[in-house]
C-alpha cells in the first residue's frame, strides 16, 4: 500500500493521530464537557480524511496544481460518525458541531459554502485501509457507540456515490421533519460549535508547525514573572496595588480606579496572577504596541502576541531585526488570541462578537481568559453598547476594567465587581496649576507656548483638529522660527508617525510638541507645560496626564483656552464643551487628582443622561444582538454591503488608508524587491468622505491601495482636500 500523505513530509495517518492527541489535550485543558470532548476527538481524527483522494495525493506530490477541497471530501465521514455517536450518547441529532467544524476548517461557514462542486471526489484505492486505521484511532479513545468498521463502511456507500455538497442542501429527516444540513449547521449552539472548531484549528496548527507541546498555548508561572518585574522597580507596591494582588483569589470581576502614573498596569497584572491566558485590551494601536513591548519584558517574547489592524506589519518589522523569529507563527496564533498573553485593541475583541473571520477561536479563547480592559473611559457609547451586549452574552472567565477617570456611570453599565481605588494620598496630589484663558488656542496658544519654552520648559500643545494643529505648527516654525519642535497627528504616513513618536517621548528643555488627541491615550510622555483648547473634561484630564505625569515636580502649568473652534464643535458638540468649561470654571487653580476625577464623573453623568448618548448605546447593543441572531454560526459576509456597514466597533467618521503620490515610486520599488509587506509604512489614514472629491483620489490596482494627489509634507502631514490651490497636477494610476 502506498503511503498516503497529509503534508509533503508527513503521512496522513501520522498527522491525524497527532492532531487527535493535541486536540484531546487542549480540550481537557480548556475544560470542555465530556460531550464536546468526544466531538473534538471525532473532528480531529476525521478532519483531513478527505485528503485520501487521487487528486490531492497528486497535488501534495507536486504532480497537479489543484485538488478537490479536502474539507468537503471529509464531510460525509464525520457526519455519519457523529450521527452514530448521537444515538449512543443520547445527543440531539441536529447538534452536529464536529461535522460543522470539519466542513469549515479551511473556509468560514456561510450560505454558499462549497456550492458549485457538483461531482463526487475520486477516493484513492488505498482509502478503505486508511479509513480503517483512523477508525481504530477513534476506538482507542473509547468513544461510546462507535459501530464496527464494516457497519460504518456500509452506511457510507450511498454518500460516496453523490457529491458531498448535495448532502448539504438535500432535505433530510430530523425528528419527524425535513431540514437541510446547511440550515441546521447555521443554527447550531454557537458557543459549542465555536469550542469544537477552535480546538480542532489549534491542534491542526500546532501539528502543522511540528509543535508537540500544547503548553505553548498556556501561560505558566505568570505570577512569578510579575513578581520578578515588580522587584526591579524603584519602589515597593502601593496599597491599592497590594489590594488588587490580594483580590486575585477573591473576585473574578475587578474595577480599578487610580490616577495616571501610579502603577495601574502592575496592579492589574498582579490581580491576573497565575492566569493561563491574558487578553490585554487597549483603545488604540499605539497604546497596544507600547503595552506589547512592555509585557514582552515581563512574560517573555515567546509568550506575548500583538493583534490589531497593523499587527502583521509590526511583527514583520520586528522579525527583520531579529531573523530567528517566526512572524508567520506569531501572526497566526496572535490573531486568534491563542498566545498565552495577547495585547490587542478592544476593536478586535468586539469584531469577534460581530462574527469576523476566526470568531470561533477568538471567542472561545477569550471566554477562558483573564481579560483586562485598560483605559475603559476612552470609548464612545456605541462601542460601549457593543461591549455591554458582548459581556452579557459571553463574559470572560475573569475581567478587570481600569481607568484614571473611571466614571461611576460605567460601573453601573458593565458587570458588577469589586472596586479598588488608589489610596487617598494619591488622589490628593496636586500635579497641575490651571490657568483658564479667554480667546482661542489658534490665536494665542503658540505665543504662550514659546514664552514657556524660552524659560527652558518642555511644552505640549494640543489642538482638537488636525487642521488647527497644522496651523499652530506653521505659526511656530514660520512666525516664531522655533526649531526645537515637532508635530504629531493621525494624518502622517505610518513611517513618519513612528519616527515622530520616538522623538517626543523624552522631551528636551525648550521643546514644543504640537499634537492632537493622539496623545491622550497613546504616548507615555511627561512634559513640563500643557497648552490646550477646551475639550470634554475627560479628554482634558487625559491630556494633563502627559505633563508632570508622576507628580514628582511642583504643579505644572496647564493653560486652557475656553473658546473653541468650529471644528471642535463638530467633533464634541456644543453642549458637552459648554458643560466642560462650566465645570473647569468651578475648579480650584491647584486641583487635586481627586478633584479632577470627581469633575470628570460629574460631566460623564450629565452626558450619559442625554438622549443622543443613550440612543448610541442602544444602537450598539441592538447591532450585536441582531447580527448574532441573524448569522447564527455563519461568519459575516463582508461582500454584503449591508453586513459590511455593521462590521465596525466604532461609530463616527470611518477612515481609509491612502498612498500620497510622492511615495508611489518607492511603493513600486518595495514591491519589486519582494518587500511589499512594508507598504503600510507609506500609507496615511484619511476620513472616508474625502474620497467623494474624486479628483484627488484614484485606485492603484497593481499596488492594491488608493493613491492621493493631496500634498504631503514630512513635517506637516497630509493636507485636507479643501486646500485645492496646493494640489499639484498629475496623472492617476489605473
Amino acid at each position: 500500500m502506498a503511503e498516503l500523505l497529509a503534508k509533503p513530509d508527513v503521512s496522513l495517518i501520522a498527522h491525524l493521530t497527532e492532531v487527535t492527541r493535541l486536540g484531546d489535550e487542549i480540550a481537557q485543558r480548556l475544560g470542555l464537557s465530556e460531550r464536546l470532548l468526544a466531538k473534538v476527538i471525532l473532528a480531529c481524527a476525521l478532519h483531513d480524511i478527505g485528503k485520501a483522494t487521487n487528486d490531492f495525493q497528486e497535488h501534495i506530490r507536486g504532480k497537479c496544481k489543484n485538488a478537490y477541497p479536502h474539507a468537503l471530501a471529509s464531510f460525509p465521514f464525520v457526519f455519519i460518525a457523529e450521527r452514530h455517536l448521537a444515538r449512543s450518547y443520547n445527543w440531539a441529532p441536529t447538534n452536529l458541531e464536529a461535522t460543522a467544524s470539519v466542513l469549515t476548517h479551511h473556509s468560514p461557514l456561510g450560505p454558499t459554502l462549497y456550492k458549485g462542486y457538483e461531482k463526487p471526489p475520486a477516493y484513492h484505492p488505498d482509502f478503505p485501509q486508511v479509513l480503517r486505521e483512523v477508525w481504530d484511532l477513534l476506538v482507542s479513545y473509547h468513544l461510546q457507540g462507535l459501530p464496527p468498521f464494516e457497519e460504518f463502511w456500509k452506511d457510507l456507500q450511498p454518500f460516496l456515490r453523490e457529491p458531498p455538497v448535495a448532502l448539504l442542501d438535500t432535505p433530510l429527516p430530523f425528528n419527524s421533519e425535513y431540514r437541510s444540513l446547511r440550515g441546521i449547521l447555521q443554527r447550531l449552539p454557537t458557543k459549542e460549535f465555536a469550542r469544537v472548531k477552535a480546538v480542532l484549528h489549534l491542534a491542526d496548527w500546532l501539528a502543522s508547525a511540528k509543535q508537540s507541546q500544547t503548553s505553548v498555548l498556556f501561560l505558566s508561572e505568570g505570577k512569578e514573572s510579575v513578581e520578578k518585574h515588580i522587584q526591579k522597580l524603584p519602589m515597593s507596591l502601593r496599597e491599592f496595588q497590594r489590594k488588587a494582588r490580594d483580590a486575585s483569589s477573591k473576585t473574578d470581576i475587578l474595577w480599578l480606579r487610580a490616577p495616571t502614573g501610579t502603577g495601574k498596569t502592575e496592579a492589574l497584572l498582579s490581580w491576573a496572577g497565575d492566569a493561563e491566558r491574558i487578553l490585554y485590551l487597549l483603545p488604540t494601536q499605539a497604546t497596544a504596541d507600547a503595552m506589547w513591548r512592555r509585557l514582552q519584558g515581563i512574560y517573555g517574547k515567546d509568550a506575548v502576541a500583538l493583534t490589531h489592524g497593523r499587527a502583521s506589519y509590526m511583527l514583520r518589522r520586528e522579525s527583520e531585526r531579529e531573523p530567528e523569529e517566526d512572524p508567520l507563527d506569531m501572526r497566526l496564533f496572535g490573531s486568534v488570541f491563542a498566545k498565552p498573553v495577547t495585547v490587542s485593541t478592544l476593536d478586535q475583541y468586539l469584531l469577534a462578537h460581530l462574527h469576523g473571520r476566526h470568531w470561533e477561536e477568538r471567542r472561545t479563547l477569550a471566554r477562558q481568559a483573564t481579560v483586562i480592559l485598560d483605559e475603559i473611559h476612552a470609548y464612545e457609547p456605541y462601542t460601549l453598547g457593543l461591549l455591554q451586549a458582548a459581556l452579557q452574552r459571553e463574559r470572560p472567565a475573569r475581567i478587570a476594567m481600569a481607568s484614571a477617570t473611571l466614571p461611576d456611570g460605567l460601573l453601573r453599565l458593565l458587570p458588577d465587581g469589586e472596586l479598588i481605588e488608589a489610596e487617598e494620598s494619591l488622589w490628593q496630589r496636586q500635579r497641575y496649576h490651571l490657568e483658564l484663558c479667554d480667546g482661542t488656542l489658534l490665536d494665542n496658544g503658540i505665543k504662550v507656548a514659546v514664552q514657556f519654552a524660552k524659560q527652558g520648559k518642555s511644552v505640549l500643545v494640543v489642538a482638537n483638529t488636525v487642521r488647527d494643529a497644522q496651523s499652530l505648527y506653521r505659526q511656530l516654525r514660520e512666525d516664531f522660527c522655533w526649531e526645537k519642535s515637532e508635530l504629531l497627528h493621525a494624518r502622517f504616513v505610518f513611517r513618519d508617525r513612528l519616527s515622530k513618536a520616538s522623538k517626543v517621548d523624552k522631551p528636551e528643555s525648550g521643546m514644543i510638541f504640537v499634537a492632537t488627541q493622539v496623545v491622550e491615550v497613546s504616548l507615555d510622555i511627561s512634559y513640563d507645560v500643557l497648552v490646550t483648547e477646551a475639550a470634554p473634561l475627560d479628554a482634558l484630564v487625559q491630556r494633563m496626564g502627559r505633563v508632570n505625569r508622576y507628580g514628582q515636580k511642583p504643579p505644572a502649568p496647564v493653560v486652557i483656552f475656553r473658546n473653541w473652534s468650529e471644528g471642535s464643535r463638530r467633533i464634541y458638540g456644543r453642549e458637552t464643551l459648554e458643560w466642560s468649561v462650566e465645570i473647569l470654571n468651578s475648579l480650584p487653580a491647584l486641583p487635586t487628582d481627586g478633584d479632577l476625577a470627581h469633575a470628570t464623573q460629574y460631566l460623564y453623568e450629565r452626558v450619559m443622561e442625554t438622549e443622543e448618548w443613550q440612543k448610541e448605546l442602544q444602537e450598539g447593543q441592538k447591532t450585536l444582538d441582531d447580527l448574532q441572531r441573524t448569522l447564527g454560526c455563519y461568519t459575516i459576509d463582508l461582500a454584503d454591503e449591508e453586513m459590511r456597514a455593521l462590521f465596525t466597533a466604532r461609530r463616527g467618521t470611518l477612515s481609509v488608508e491612502v498612498l500620497p503620490a510622492q511615495f508611489v515610486e518607492e511603493a513600486y520599488a518595495l514591491k519589486e524587491r519582494g518587500e511589499g509587506w512594508r507598504l503600510p509604512e507609506l500609507l496615511v489614514p484619511v476620513p472616508i468622505y474625502w474620497l467623494r472629491q474624486s479628483e484627488f483620489f484614484s485606485y492603484a490596482s497593481d499596488l492594491g491601495c488608493i493613491q492621493t494627489l493631496l500634498p504631503y509634507d514630512a513635517d506637516y502631514g497630509l493636507q485636507a482636500p479643501t486646500d485645492q490651490s496646493q494640489v499639484p497636477g498629475g496623472v492617476f494610476l489605473d
